[in-house]
């Protein structure tokens, strides 16, 4: 029963994935040997597809999963020092969020775009952050009474409850519980920022004040959380509410404005 649930889960999120990358492919430009770099490519599921395309994409991950699906460099934009105007497009789908340098990666995405490259970003909205956490909240009982991180802030003896000696458990636990009870989904400080950050007017404004110019802005096709409830169930409901705006993802294609 277990697999089979493992093995269901993983196809849901196979299908997001694919759907979510076919709203970018269906913006990339047409042409052989065209050079694309996918900026947080983990397991490089979306890199094989778009290798499969005819594409010469370099996928790369701070911190890449196994087994894969297609290779992935260790390393981060600016670390593994890409020479200058060496790619046509610029690819990620969900990883902006989880940086916290996000002005550094814009100003190297920059430097190693072609004059007339495109950059797409696949990025969560505020609808995904409030859904997923709106889950959160309801399983955190359960997390308490499966964790013993609850228990690590506190020992219990038969008089009284004390905080337990040992400090740095102390501390360990309470960053725990900050996580549990605030739970940011990013680089944020919690997910009540992330109802803003996420928000379709921040990232365009964020964009803008980063030097690009946004030449396209689609909604991705599903309404989801991080959880997957009721995962390929809905899908039409999912599809309705994505398309009038309440989408748990945005993809924006732009331009450097310096060659705009």
């Amino acid at each position: 029963m277990q697999n089979t649930e493992e093995n269901d889960n993983m196809l849901w999120w196979q299908k997001i994935r694919n759907d979510e990358l076919s709203t970018a492919l269906d913006v990339f430009p047409i042409g052989k040997n065209l050079k694309i770099l996918e900026i947080g490519g983990r397991d490089g599921y979306q890199a094989k597809i778009i290798s499969k395309k005819g594409y010469n994409i370099t996928s790369i991950d701070i911190d890449p999963i196994y087994p894969q699906f297609y290779p992935v460099q260790k390393g981060t934009i600016d670390q593994l020092k890409f020479q200058e105007n060496s790619f046509d497009i610029i690819y990620s789908s969900n990883m902006l969020q989880e940086i916290q340098n996000i002005e550094d990666i814009f100003k190297e995405i920059k430097k190693i775009l072609k004059k007339d490259g495109i950059v797409i970003h696949i990025v969560p909205s505020s609808w995904w952050s409030m859904i997923t956490n709106f889950w959160h909240y309801c399983f955190i009982p359960k997390y308490l009474i499966k964790s013993n991180k609850f228990q690590q802030i506190f020992k219990v003896n038969s008089k009284k409850l004390q905080i337990k000696e040992n400090h740095n458990n102390i501390k360990s636990s309470k960053k725990n519980l900050k996580q549990l009870f605030f739970h940011p989904l990013g680089a944020n400080t919690s997910f009540i920022h992330e109802i803003f950050y996420f928000s379709r007017f921040y990232w365009k404004k964020l964009f803008k004040k980063n030097g690009f110019n946004m030449i396209n802005e689609k909604n991705c096709p599903y309404f989801y959380s991080a959880y997957s409830i009721f995962d390929f169930k809905f899908l039409n409901f999912r599809k309705f509410l994505a398309k009038i705006g309440i989408t748990s993802c945005f993809c924006f294609i732009m331009k450097n404005k310096s060659n705009t």
